[in-house]
């Protein structure tokens, strides 16, 4: 299993954004309950080139990856992030923390190693320093339906930390706060599709354990995030507040996003 945390993200720097998602269903954070996600911080190696990118992703994509829920890469539009400079992020979701460790202790089968030797120098990945979240999904119960039809999407993320009035229960109220502004307020094409809210399960880097939670919000493209947030400033003031009275955040950061296991 290790040897897939080396080489997964290729797919994020060989597409372009589109394709759009209705939510069906609108459920808070709390009522659906967690889905558990790691992600891993990459760098791209001397031989990375497109032609490369894509006979890896097709080859992973034949290998078995039956434990797998999705897997989606971030490739941030500025140069920094959190894990440092020039670097994209590969992300893997659960059914819970307990598949994701059994997985990650077996050791890879004999097709895994091959792959991974064959493909060492496109990307590494730093699987040791994992981090696992429990994420709660803010507007469709079913996580396929937000992301089925999304095979590249745009991530705007903010790190938060909680203020002495914040706590999960005000977080949770927030978020359903959200759900009925963009019902009210995104009436348009270009509001999320979907937001999701990411709390740290495990010990994860100080760099990001140093904050109390992740908000993502999902776009179809940049230019619709854009305008949404423009909107929300003119019209999400009381909104705002109330993010403001239980946290202080940072951001947003956008990333370009991408899935890359095949149906």
């Amino acid at each position: 299993m290790r040897n897939i945390t080396i080489y997964l993200l290729l797919m994020l720097l060989v597409a372009g954004c589109s394709g759009s998602s209705e939510p069906e269903q609108e459920a808070e954070p709390a009522e659906q309950g967690p889905m558990f996600s790691e992600y891993l911080t990459c760098t791209p190696g001397s031989n990375f080139n497109a032609d490369n990118v894509r006979a890896m992703i097709r080859d992973w994509n034949q290998l078995d990856l039956s434990n797998l829920i999705y897997a989606a890469g971030h490739a941030p539009v500025a140069e920094s992030s959190l894990g440092g400079e020039g670097k994209v992020y590969w992300q893997l979701f659960w059914e819970s923390k307990e598949v994701a460790d059994k997985a990650w202790s077996q050791p890879p089968s004999e097709e895994f190693a091959a792959w991974g030797e064959k493909y060492a120098d496109v990307l590494t990945c730093d699987g040791d320093g994992r981090r696992g979240y429990d994420a709660y999904w803010g507007r469709d119960n079913d996580r396929s339906g937000a992301w089925a039809d999304n095979s590249q999407w745009v991530t705007y993320a903010h790190y938060c930390k909680f203020t002495e009035n914040g706590n999960l229960e005000s977080l949770d109220a927030a978020a359903e706060a959200f759900n009925e502004y963009v019902d009210n307020s995104e009436t348009g094409e270009d509001g999320p599709f979907t937001f999701a809210v990411y709390l740290h399960n495990g010990d994860n880097p100080e760099v990001y354990s140093q904050y109390d939670f992740f908000w993502m919000n999902y776009y179809q493209n940049n230019e619709d995030a854009q305008a949404s947030y423009v909107r929300f400033a003119e019209n999400g003031g009381e909104m705002q507040a109330q993010f403001d009275a239980i946290s202080s955040c940072e951001g947003p950061y956008p990333s370009n996003s991408y899935q890359f296991l095949y149906e």
